[in-house]
């Protein structure tokens, strides 16, 4: 004998509230990997109470409701496939920047190190006179000796197109090598970013103690505040891999890699397009005295805030209002 109306919706309830709430975070795009099974197991339990419905209560708002939460459940999980641009497109608005900033811990423990690089490698070459001999390159050295910039004669060798080339492979690979890096417990990415930082802190000591950091400002003004923090986010993602190892919480430490390692994929394969766009400008603009600092430093700051303010303004789920009425809801039910 089939329950009555109020017994069956007292029973299902919970979990077609569960359903509901599954749907809208799929919706809002915040819906975790690990509970698309759990949307999976609800929507075929609310499959068989539509059934139900449909047999012993048809007509019924509660058979209504059924049919229009199952409705809902089928075109999320059995979506059609997006085509390639609006996926890339969908990539780019959405799950980019919603990604960086799920984990933006990990991007701050980068930049800190980063930080603590340059503070370290500025503070040798400063305080002891021959710091710079350990830390800064012999070439870089010989031309700071000169009071010249080792970029001075770089668009004399080659043409911009080239240098923009070969500046975009060049930092493809430092942004991999600072990401791969993270397999090694993490330790790789920690010791990558802390020894970038004192290359760049020890070199930009270098140059101000012999006079040459307006020099030194001129060149990296435009593309340094894009280019570092894109470093800083590879970093992170690295960081994110050496967690996933180390604390792998309730996982197997394999599937931790997986679901943590596609996060930290996205954040370094999102970074491609806006290196190849750093690349051009310091190919383009960084180099010479085409232009003046101050239009390079007014691009650079402008470079750096548009970047940042796509990375943490984009993205965000728009609040869906909860309807009040209609046949969407569940309708109250006495119980007899």
């Amino acid at each position: 004998m089939a329950a009555s109306l109020p017994a069956f919706v007292g029973r299902r309830r919970p979990d077609w509230d569960a359903l509901k709430g599954l749907l809208a975070r799929q919706r809002a795009g915040t819906l975790r990997l690990e509970e698309l099974r759990t949307l999976d197991v609800l929507y075929r339990r609310a499959a068989a109470d539509l059934a139900h419905a449909q047999t012993f209560h048809a007509g019924t708002d509660v058979h209504r409701f059924l049919n229009q939460l199952c409705a809902q459940a089928y075109a999320a999980i059995y979506q059609p496939p997006r085509e390639r641009w609006a996926a890339t497109l969908a990539f780019f608005r959405h799950e980019l920047p919603r990604t960086l900033r799920a984990n933006g811990a990990f991007v701050a423990t980068s930049a800190g190190l980063f930080f603590l690089g340059i503070l370290l490698g500025a503070a040798v070459v400063l305080l002891e006179p021959r710091g710079a001999e350990l830390l800064v390159p012999r070439n870089l050295r010989e031309y700071v000796a000169r009071g010249e910039m080792w970029t001075d004669g770089i668009l004399s060798v080659a043409p911009p197109n080239a240098v923009a080339s070969a500046i975009a492979t060049n930092n493809l690979t430092v942004t991999i090598v600072t990401f791969a890096s993270g397999l090694l417990l993490g330790l790789g990415t920690v010791f990558v970013m802390i020894n970038n930082g004192v290359h760049l802190g020890s070199v930009a000591a270098l140059c101000a103690r012999e006079g040459m950091g307006p020099k030194l400002l001129d060149f990296i003004a435009a593309h340094g505040p894009v280019e570092l923090s894109i470093i800083v986010i590879a970093g992170g993602a690295g960081l994110m891999v050496g967690q996933s190892l180390i604390d792998p919480g309730e996982l197997p430490r394999s599937q931790a890699l997986v679901l943590r390692g596609r996060e930290a994929v996205k954040l370094v394969l999102g970074c491609a397009p806006f290196l190849a766009l750093i690349a051009g400008v310091e190919g383009f603009v960084s180099p010479g005295d085409f232009f003046p600092t101050w239009v390079k430093a007014l691009l650079g700051l402008a470079l750096g805030v548009l970047f940042w303010g796509y990375l943490l303004g984009a993205g965000h789920p728009t609040p869906t209002p909860t309807p009040t009425s209609g046949t969407g809801n569940l309708p109250h039910v006495d119980p007899l």
